[in-house]
């Protein structure tokens, strides 16, 4: 039994803005005489989401709404509202406090959020992928990721 939501819907049509979004915002991108440019990758992706999105709005309307019958879970909601709070507030304080002291902290923060019990290996996995994005963003992609002021 394949139940569909109408937040589904809502979510193509949202896919689908965002991509026609995308696609406006790289039209004054420079594009190169040969090769590609550094506007067509974007709209390769923008492309990909609208398909997506439109495959998505289309699917949830022929099959059309089920009947509500679960009542609204505001825990559920609850957790999410906290987590783009903290979202904000880790976004607030990586340029002052740094990628390697805060990113662990955030991805602890977030995985005990949701319930995970095991408070070692949370904590083992937050320093551990913070290690590995930091050195791969600072060594193989060049992408050098916010220190912080205090180092």
């Amino acid at each position: 039994m394949k139940e569909t939501r109408q937040v589904d819907v809502w979510t193509g049509v949202g896919l689908m803005v965002l991509s026609i979004g995308v696609w406006v915002l790289t039209a004054n991108l420079p594009t190169p005489k040969r090769g590609i440019g550094p506007g067509q990758y974007p709209r390769v992706i923008a492309s990909t989401l609208f398909i997506l999105g439109l495959v998505q709005f289309l699917s949830n309307i022929i099959k059309g709404y089920p009947k509500q019958t679960a009542a609204v879970q505001w825990k559920q909601i609850g957790r999410a509202g906290l987590l783009a709070l903290m979202a904000f507030v880790y976004v607030r304080l990586l340029k002052p406090i740094g990628f390697p002291l805060l990113t662990p902290f955030f991805l602890y923060a977030t995985i005990v959020l949701f319930g995970y019990k095991k408070r070692r290996t949370a904590a083992i996995v937050s320093i551990g992928a913070t290690a590995v994005i930091f050195l791969l963003f600072n060594v193989v992609f060049m992408v050098f990721l916010p220190v912080g002021r205090i180092f």
